[in-house]
């Protein structure tokens, strides 16, 4: 269906709706939220070839899913791993109106003979980034940011039909910590994969100098076939017909199918599909979506009056093919329609190819259609230096006595920094020139300028998008009715506006790092003590994922680890690989990790103590990981736990108690000189200080002092001085066992009893041998000091 006289509906009003829903449905809701791949994973490197995987999408993948099924892989050599930063993209599908008249294309009766009729709803151009979740295999899991953290868009796959293919490619993308530019391109487009260059930079980008060219790198031109023609059922004013008959000239390659006949530039060859690739027939003049149309020749029961195919198209028309020879009939083919809704970012295409001139005097792959340009995506923290990025849709290829091939469009560059401005950089977009075609006298129709293409950027840039120049007749140096292609599009963009998965250096993990103790006292003894620790490092939540990670805790002195108790993650954190201390190390460290964001790992491990360590003990904790934005490949950042700034860790390890005593008689210091000696009857008084001068109370204690040979005990004569202790006074206990023959050693004696020998207090018994102060309540605390006294006297 489509409007007109005959329609309900006037051509001015479907242009104006149309216009409408290009913008409408462009600009896609992004969450607010981050979905974040593993910012740096790819490491610094200096860029060159031909960097993307490129995987076809099998089957349709509905928004909101969570994976896709995929096909086998061209371009790079790495394959698709958990955590990679992929690039979903609806590569073709649109649909045409493919009725043999000037409302071919569109449905837009009297209007340019090009364009789709869906364009607004289709979802040609969409795309979004992902994250793998998986390794690709028949299908890949993917993480985005959709429905459920599914896809936010719809894709389809479909082979020609009742309408052009469609297709869509999942691309892996590089996620570099820093990057030069160097001479980098991309595979061309196959038809399948192909035709885009991306990468993310979660650092520097320097530009370096260098290139990223992917100039005729995407849809492909309409492939020129040396045909004779026939009186088989076609007219010299077909806007479509088959490619199965022998007159006109091949539609180009774009974004509502592929022509049965391409033109492939690296083999400089055409190439037959096998399939007729659009409704109705991929010849003639009519410009199917972006696609150039193939010329329609003037004498189809010749193929010799040979027009001119039109110029590809993208953010700017592509050109019109010139006219025919002799009879000078305006029937060169169509310019493709200009895919304006690129101008809100939330689409990107590869540049339409150029349609065929007609052609019966050559053979090879003369008269056909350049190829459009292809598709540059780079995200990065930041620029600097100079750089080129080239998309330029390809010449329409030279003719020999024939129609000119139709030039290109510009391809598509989408270049955004999260911090800072773009560098120095050169970016073009610039379409393809129709070629040139000679003449025989009179002059034959020169391909149409393929159109501008779409440059995105959120900064500034020295940029071009010029439509490409028509080609002229060799003979009289005229543009024959071609005509250039119209200028393509910028816009200036904020990251915001590029759907799914955020940049690397949006994502940059953001760590924490705790650490407490279950064991914050710790009772020492003069065999040592344990103590026990927890480390947390925890990711936050919706950040990208910080890998090769090791934990690491110098310990404070006279600690030493032990053993490791259990080591847990949560939420998708995994240990890649497992290394632990040795027993003994006094800086013990575990890896390694890899945790994601709103990803967790908790350690715990016990470590032995000196026994003559004592005080509170802190310290802290280390995470290790590699550098998301590292300039070389063994570059680390840490996230640290500051044992200042918390008491959680901390470990009060307590002396055990130490009680010293010491000896002397009245009215000498302690410990006394060598006493002179002493006259028998003589009494002296023995006093014994007591002090605690551990780390905790002492429990139960016990004073206990053997009566000296050729003395005897004062009854009465005990003396106890509490001091600061606080203790109550102490029972006294004697015992009578006999003196052991060396008084070296002593076995203890026994029994005690408390006993008050017979006699008056102030007599003397001379069988008590031991004497002993049990302090049975209470503890002496660390610190405080007491005595006992008695006295003998010498016999």
């Amino acid at each position: 269906m489509r409007c007109g006289a005959q329609n309900k509906t006037t051509s001015a009003c479907v242009r104006a709706v149309l216009l409408l829903l290009f913008f409408a449905a462009s600009w896609q809701h992004v969450s607010a939220q981050l979905v974040c791949a593993v910012p740096g994973k790819d490491g610094p490197g200096t860029l060159s070839g031909v960097i993307n995987t490129y995987y076809p999408g099998e089957a349709n993948a509905n928004a909101g899913a969570t994976s896709i099924t995929i096909g086998t892989p061209t371009g790079a050599s790495a394959t698709i791993e958990a955590g990679d930063l992929l690039l979903v993209i609806q590569m073709q599908n649109a649909d045409i109106d493919s009725d043999n008249d000037d409302g071919y294309g569109d449905g837009v009766a009297g209007g340019n003979a090009s364009g789709s009729t869906n364009l607004a709803t289709s979802t040609a151009g969409r795309y979004e980034y992902v994250v793998a979740t998986t390794a690709a295999g028949a299908t890949v899991g993917i993480r985005g940011a959709g429905a459920g953290g599914g896809l936010v868009n719809s894709y389809t796959n479909a082979a020609f039909g009742t309408q052009g293919q469609r297709r869509f490619q999942v691309v892996r993308v590089p996620q570099y910590a820093s990057a030069t530019l160097g001479a980098l391109t991309a595979a061309p487009w196959n038809g399948r994969t192909g035709g885009i260059l991306a990468f993310d930079v979660a650092g520097q980008l320097n530009l370096g100098g260098g290139t990223a060219n992917v100039n005729g790198l995407g849809f492909r031109g309409g492939g020129a076939v040396q045909l004779a023609g026939d009186n088989s059922g076609g007219t010299n004013s077909d806007y479509r017909n088959l490619s199965t008959r022998p007159f006109h000239g091949s539609k180009g390659e774009g974004i509502a199918g592929t022509p049965r006949f391409v033109y492939d530039s690296v083999s400089g060859t055409v190439q037959n599909t096998g399939v007729e690739g659009y409704p109705n027939g991929s010849f003639a003049r009519g410009a199917p979506g972006n696609a150039g149309g193939g010329g329609t020749d003037g004498n189809v029961r010749a193929n010799d009056e040979n027009s001119g195919g039109g110029g590809g198209a993208n953010g700017g028309a592509g050109g019109r093919g010139g006219n025919t020879w002799n009879s000078n009939r305006a029937t060169g083919g169509h310019g493709g329609s200009a895919f304006a809704s690129v101008a809100a970012a939330g689409r990107m295409v590869l540049g339409g190819g150029g349609g065929a001139g007609t052609r019966n005097n050559s053979s090879g792959a003369a008269s056909s259609g350049g190829a459009g340009g292809g598709i540059v995506m780079i995200r990065a923290g930041s620029f600097t230096g100079s750089g080129t990025i080239s998309a330029n849709g390809a010449d329409g290829i030279e003719p020999i006595n024939d129609g000119g091939g139709g030039g290109g469009a510009g391809g598509s560059v989408l270049v955004a920094a999260v911090t800072g401005g773009l560098g120095t950089l050169n970016i073009n977009a610039r379409g393809g020139r129709g070629s040139d075609a000679d003449a025989n006298g009179s002059s034959h129709g020169p391909g149409g300028g393929g159109g501008g293409g779409f440059i995105a950027l959120n900064g500034a840039a020295t940029t071009s998008v010029a439509g490409g120049a028509h080609g002229v007749t060799t003979n009289a140096n005229i543009a024959f009715n071609s005509t250039d292609g119209a200028s393509g599009l910028t816009a200036s963009i904020t990251l915001a506006q590029i759907p799914g998965a955020n940049a690397g250096a949006q994502c940059l993990p953001i760590l924490t790092v705790t650490k407490t103790t279950s064991t914050a006292t710790v009772n020492n003894t003069p065999s040592g003590a344990t103590a026990t620790y927890t480390i947390v490092v925890s990711n936050a939540a919706t950040r990208g994922s910080a890998i090769g990670l090791s934990l690491s805790d110098t310990l404070p002195t006279g600690f030493t680890y032990a053993s490791t108790g259990t080591v847990n993650t949560a939420g998708n954190a995994t240990r890649t690989s497992v290394s632990n201390p040795t027993a003994g190390d006094a800086a013990p460290v575990w890896g390694i990790f890899t945790i994601p964001g709103g990803g967790s790992v908790t350690l715990t491990f016990t470590v032995n103590i000196a026994a003559d360590v004592s005080g509170t003990k802190q310290n802290p904790a280390t995470a290790t990981y590699s550098d998301p934005v590292r300039t070389t490949t063994t570059g680390t950042a840490v996230a640290n736990y500051n044992s200042a700034s918390s008491t959680g860790e901390d470990v009060n390890v307590v002396a055990p108690p130490h009680v010293t005593l010491c000896k002397t008689v009245t009215g000498q210091p302690c410990p006394p000189p060598v006493l002179a000696a002493q006259l028998v009857g003589t009494e002296v008084t023995y006093i014994i200080n007591f002090t605690n001068d551990g780390g905790r109370a002492a429990s139960s204690l016990i004073i206990s002092d053997k009566i000296p040979v050729n003395t005897e005990f004062k009854l009465g004569s005990v003396v106890y001085n509490a001091g600061n202790t606080g203790l109550a006074a102490p029972v006294v206990e004697f015992t009578t066992q006999p003196r052991n023959a060396d008084p070296n050693v002593e076995d203890p004696p026994s029994p005690w009893v408390v006993y008050t020998p017979p006699g008056a207090s102030g007599t003397y018994d001379s069988q008590i041998t031991y004497v002993r102060f049990r302090f049975a309540t209470g503890n002496l605390s660390p610190g405080t000091s007491g005595s006992v006294s008695f006295t003998v006297r010498i016999k």
